[in-house]
């Protein structure tokens, strides 16, 4: 298996660009500075196709990135018209080339200039490939906090600015420093200077979460639910505090503004009540444990990417293969990475406190999931048998990952309204085995229809090996909400007139 040399960014933004996805993304899905291999006259390096790609499933996210200098003068109006084709206009024009070479060509992308790595994910198939486009414009920030005198400097928008009358002053409403539909004959494209982008990749930290504001924020540009806004954190903080039905989020419907004039118009205020919120905070909380899942992403990508992946229950690693199974893991929300979380921490703590060699632990899709059709299995093995010592580590893991197929395959013996199960296994503490560090095996197993003889086969062997035995088998079920709810009897610290203060000033707070 090759490891993957991904770009880093030529300049100093598309760096930070690249290390902004990575967190959000996470590496294996992010690919900074990809070309193509259209050479002029035969000869040369390809030509620079996006400035950072991001494929994952059916979702591909191309960023154009202009950093440009604020032209000089005293006429506003003019530099914003210069400023805005050379950063904006430029932008689109290089999105709209990269959708359509990758729907022409999606074989012929790569990840260096001498187009000799192609681009390891694979494209979706043109009929299912959602493209986001997303400029990222950078240079005016200083220029439009001079302008309206706001050390904020964050550029605005106006649904009702479509095309050219963003640098038309004769415009109705039009204004400098403002974006709505900069392409409308085309598929959305969403303008981010370095603040917004910043803030929602924050906000927005997983691929599902962030297509998904995408999707809403542009429907509510382009269907003028939200007419101005000040800036990008009051639109987001619209959207996390609109429920559209099934936990998800959204934007209001134009039939449900007629209080507001037909549209939502945006001051400044309302991302900051919103961060300051008891429910903001205890969701910051809870989201703690959801970035163990992050850490075990990564744990795997990181072998991808360098080439050292093993093999798994008799599978040799091979990328697009591995991408497929971590990508499982890449399209859960932020929310169900928190309940995934919680049962992997969960189930590595259970083994250790009970002094268990093996422990596993069956997760069975919840509401939200981004498969409601695949199950989870974790399991932990320790390295600490005289056979497993005395054979070596290899022969441990190899043991391992033929246990995990096992636990899989009788999880979805167990659960038949499941297609697929995701095995991750690990070793156990060290306070279990006295062995520093350790490896993790990733195994997706997907069984569309059972045979009598695999039937048979599967429970001779969970008695044999004593997998997910009845008499031992615990059922229970993992259930978050993003924001959950304040605790119905908190703890209250001091003596007993101190304690009941506190009790009233609980009741009495907003938010709860």
């Amino acid at each position: 298996m090759r490891p993957i040399n991904r770009g880093v960014g030529t300049t100093e933004s598309e760096r930070y660009l690249a290390a902004l996805a990575d967190r959000t993304f996470l590496d294996l899905w992010s690919y900074p500075n990809t070309f193509n291999d259209r050479k002029e006259h035969g000869k040369g390096n390809g030509k620079e196709l996006t400035d950072l790609l991001v494929v994952c499933g059916d979702d591909v996210v191309i960023f154009s990135d202009k950093s440009i200098t604020w032209p000089g003068g005293d006429d506003v109006g003019l530099s914003w018209s210069r400023w805005y084709r050379r950063a904006v206009e430029a932008s689109v024009k290089q999105i709209r080339g990269a959708e359509r070479w990758m729907r022409r060509y999606p074989d012929r992308i790569f990840v260096d200039s001498a187009c000799e790595t192609p681009l390891p994910v694979e494209l979706p198939a043109p009929d299912r490939m959602r493209i986001h486009g997303i400029a990222v414009a950078l240079g005016a920030q200083a220029a439009c906090s001079r302008h309206f005198n706001d050390p904020d400097g964050s550029l605005m928008v106006n649904s009702h600015l479509k095309g050219p009358s963003h640098v038309d002053p004769t415009f109705p409403g039009q204004t400098p420093f403002a974006f709505g539909d900069v392409d409308p004959q085309g598929p959305f494209v969403h303008v981010f200077d370095e603040t917004a982008l910043n803030l929602v990749l924050r906000e927005m930290d997983t691929i599902t979460d962030f297509v998904r504001y995408l999707d809403a924020r542009q429907a509510a540009i382009r269907q003028q639910v939200i007419g101005h806004a000040v800036s990008e954190a009051e639109i987001l903080a619209v959207y996390l505090t609109t429920d559209i039905g099934d936990g998800e989020h959204g934007f209001p419907r134009l039939e449900q503004l007629e209080s507001f004039g037909g549209q939502i118009n945006l001051a400044g205020g309302m991302y900051r009540d919103f961060k300051a919120s008891p429910a903001a905070r205890r969701k910051a909380e809870a989201d703690r444990v959801s970035y163990a899942w992050d850490k075990l992403i990564r744990a795997f990508t990181m072998n991808v990417l360098a080439g050292t992946s093993v093999a798994v229950a008799g599978i040799e690693p091979d990328a697009r293969l591995s991408e497929r199974s971590l990508r499982v893991m890449a399209l859960e929300t932020r929310t169900s990475r928190r309940a995934l979380g919680e049962a992997f921490v969960g189930a590595l703590a259970n083994a250790e406190q009970r002094g268990l060699d093996r422990f596993a632990r069956v997760v069975v899709p919840g509401e939200g999931a981004a498969d409601p059709l695949c199950g989870h299995v974790f399991l932990v093995v320790a390295f600490r048998e005289p056979w497993m010592v005395e054979q070596g580590y290899d022969q441990y893991r190899l043991f391992r990952s033929g246990l995990l197929k096992a636990y899989c395959e009788a999880a979805l013996h167990e659960y038949r309204h499941l297609k697929r199960m995701l095995g991750v296994a690990v070793d156990a503490p060290e306070s279990r085995t006295g062995q520093k560090g350790g490896s993790e095996d990733l195994l997706l197993l997907e069984i569309d229809q059972w045979t009598p003889e695999h039937e048979r086969e599967v429970e001779r062997l969970r008695k044999k090996a004593g997998i997910l035995v009845p008499a031992r088998l615990r059922r229970g079920g993992i259930h978050v909400t993003e924001f959950p709810p304040p605790p119905s009897h908190p703890r209250f610290q001091g003596n007993r007139a101190e304690r009941r203060a506190a009790a009233v000033r609980h009741r009495r707070s907003p938010g709860r």
